[in-house]
């Protein structure tokens, strides 16, 4: 009997150590997919994600492309109320104070939001965004300030047919050294080539 019984305890304790590691090896295996699976991020979170605060773009070439990510957003994405104030809170930061001053927050929201509307309404997404290179920006100093001016084209796609609109960034190097958007012009009829 003392040899059954020593038998069955070995075996009680050895099928407690098999279910033990079982246990573990599934819990890790859950921890670790947890961890290591990303969830997918949205290019409105992608945007949102940036500190301009901490990590303000350098030139006046980045800081066109990221307003242009910016932009590509409010017409390309589908997002939340909360999320469209955001992004219009970092196309805002980017601006120039001359700019700002020229309308309140709230008439911005509301020209912003009528003016995406108006593309969704004739189904109009900007396909791509191309700012010049950075050697193609025309730097110069205006009223003891640094300024820059960058040509940028975008694809714009409407329905079907494609059509291709020119505008030329003027921006101005502010008081901590950070390139803000100042205005931009379409240009109607460009002659030079870029």
């Amino acid at each position: 009997m003392k040899k059954g019984t020593k038998t069955a305890r070995t075996a009680l304790v050895l099928l407690i150590m098999a279910v033990t590691v079982m246990l573990l090896y599934h819990h890790m295996v859950n921890k670790v997919r947890g961890t290591q699976v990303p969830e997918t991020v949205s290019a409105v979170q992608n945007v949102l994600l940036v500190k301009l605060e901490s990590s303000y773009p350098a030139t006046p070439r980045e800081v066109v492309k990221f307003y242009n990510e910016i932009m590509q957003c409010y017409y390309n994405e589908e997002y939340s109320e909360e999320e469209f104030e955001q992004l219009a809170g970092k196309a805002w930061q980017m601006y120039d104070e001359e700019l700002i001053a020229k309308q309140d927050w709230d008439s911005f929201l509301a020209s912003l939001k009528a003016e995406i509307e108006s593309y969704k309404e004739k189904d109009i997404v900007i396909s791509s965004a191309a700012p010049a290179s950075s050697t193609d920006v025309d730097y110069y100093t205006y009223e003891g300030r640094e300024c820059a001016n960058i040509r940028c084209a975008y694809t714009l796609r409407e329905k079907t047919s494609l059509s291709v609109v020119k505008e030329i960034y003027v921006l101005r190097k502010d008081d901590q050294g950070h390139w803000k958007i100042l205005g931009w012009e379409l240009i109607e009829d460009d002659d030079e080539d870029d």
